[in-house]
């Protein structure tokens, strides 16, 4: 896909979104769209009813995490960076009416500032004209989070899969030394550009690099994700006598298996009880260490682990 044709289906994704409306990525996890390196999937999250278009192991991991979070309100995942000054984000979202909100500066004059030679190409009109126009970036994960005071706020994630990624790009290639100062150069520039973007309008923005995140709570991640959204035909006044008996049991230090092939046996689909087990502890009905591994044929870890308490500030609208 050329420059002319991505830029014409980013605009037509993204130019019209208004809250309330369908949300469309400005990439899709698709092989013809994605990055030839890219390790694309898509997350089918029952909070949002939609699937979440993420394009790397890095923004699965974290959009799993942020989908984990009660107060998250939304993700727009690879949202574009505008060019030229738009309105906020949140601008139009029915929880912020009444609220003054700052739109975001253009990447092109931010660009200026900082000396980034932000991305052009040459773009044909319909009228047959051309003209240089600016390529517009795009961002990680945008989260749209519910305030304490009940207003929303936005905090921007920019994912990598490890931390010096985000202070040079293509870093495990090799080059000349002229060559690995212009890498330098053009990540730490493309990290401020996006930063800025976002703090114009007062928005936060975090790194994130997937060699921060315990491995055992990546797997444990994937493990509830898989199985948070699949649906239960049994009784509910069943269903929530099940996890009152899994909580004893868990309490008591038992394997909350036996409960389940307990039910199973008398009530028939073992499989939906093990299910109901994985989507308490998603949902936070059933607290469990996160950074022990969750089986439930072993007694659960109930010491500490507590995803929130340990990347809560992820979250926060401002640095703590």
């Amino acid at each position: 896909m050329n420059f002319q044709d991505k830029f014409d289906l980013i605009m037509s994704r993204q130019s019209g979104f208004e809250w309330g409306g369908e949300y469309i990525p400005s990439t899709l996890a698709v092989k013809r769209e994605a990055p030839k390196s890219s390790r694309v999937s898509r997350l089918n999250s029952a909070k949002l009813g939609r699937a979440l278009h993420v394009l790397s192991t890095p923004e699965r991991v974290f959009t799993q995490l942020a989908l984990y979070h009660p107060d998250l309100l939304d993700i727009h995942e690879q949202k574009v960076l505008w060019p030229y000054s738009a309105g906020h984000p949140l601008l139009g979202h029915p929880l912020t009416k009444g609220t003054l909100l700052a739109p975001v500066r253009g990447t092109l004059k931010i660009a200026e500032e900082i000396g980034f030679k932000h991305h052009l190409f040459v773009n044909e009109k319909p009228d047959g004209s051309r003209e240089w126009t600016p390529f517009p970036y795009q961002g990680d994960l945008l989260l749209y989070m519910n305030g304490r005071d009940g207003i929303p706020y936005a905090v921007n994630w920019t994912v990598k899969d490890r931390e010096e990624a985000f202070h040079e790009r293509r870093g495990s290639k090799a080059k000349t030394p002229i060559q690995q100062k212009a890498d330098r150069d053009h990540a730490e520039l493309r990290a401020e550009l996006e930063k800025a973007y976002y703090a114009s309008a007062g928005i936060r923005t975090v790194q994130m690099s997937l060699d921060k995140v315990d491995k055992v709570v990546i797997a444990n991640l994937d493990a509830l994700f898989v199985v948070h959204d699949i649906p239960l035909s049994h009784d509910k006044a069943l269903l929530d006598e099940f996890s009152a008996e899994v909580r004893e049991a868990v309490l008591a230090g038992n394997p909350s298996a036996h409960v389940a092939f307990k039910y199973g046996a008398r009530w028939g689909k073992r499989d939906q009880f093990i299910a109901r087990i994985y989507q308490d502890i998603w949902s936070r009905k059933l607290a469990v260490n996160f950074f022990s591994p969750i089986h439930i044929d072993h007694p659960f870890s109930t010491d500490g682990g507590d995803l929130l308490s340990v990347y809560g500030a992820l979250f926060e609208e401002s640095e703590p």
